[in-house]
């Protein structure tokens, strides 16, 4: 068994559960006041006169929480199977078409999924690719709180000399 895998294993359409997040209050606001120091975002009170009419957490404290997710689902992983294979991994050029739909207050409980979508055979680099992913963020009452497409360089298969 190989201990990489490729762009090439990548398989479309596969989708999994990235991991659920509490949004506490307490966390909501020590997040805005660091990043996004937004009233509806760090003030209970003040939230209450802004279009949310409560406080709601911000959507880059939403994307954060999936980043952290995703990097404790990969860990997790690791440590129950040492020996599978792992994505040949070199960064991401970015994202695409982050939206946000609803907003996540106190106490939501949202769930992370994503689904690879696309793989991208790179002209200027035969040595990488692109793998797509889209990821979702859902509200414990069923409701889509957050959209994105992550993209991932990975490792495309060597050539046999």
């Amino acid at each position: 068994m190989e201990d990489v895998i490729y762009l090439e294993d990548m398989e479309l359409g596969s989708e999994w559960e990235v991991g659920s997040y509490c949004f506490e209050e307490h966390d909501i606001i020590a997040f805005a006041m660091k990043y996004d120091p937004q009233p509806a975002h760090t003030d209970p009170i003040a939230a209450r006169d802004t279009h949310y009419g409560g406080l709601v957490a911000s959507g880059f404290h939403i994307c954060a929480i999936w980043m952290k997710l995703m990097i404790a689902n990969r860990i997790e992983a690791a440590k129950k199977d040492p020996d599978a294979p792992r994505p040949a991994g070199h960064g991401s050029p970015g994202f695409r078409d982050l939206k946000w739909f609803e907003p996540v207050r106190p106490g939501n409980v949202v769930t992370y999924r994503s689904q690879a979508t696309e793989k991208v055979e790179l002209k200027s680099r035969q040595d990488i690719g692109i793998i797509r992913n889209r990821n979702e963020a859902w509200l414990d009452n069923g409701k889509l709180a957050m959209t994105f497409t992550g993209q991932g360089l990975i490792g495309r298969r060597p050539k046999q000399q």
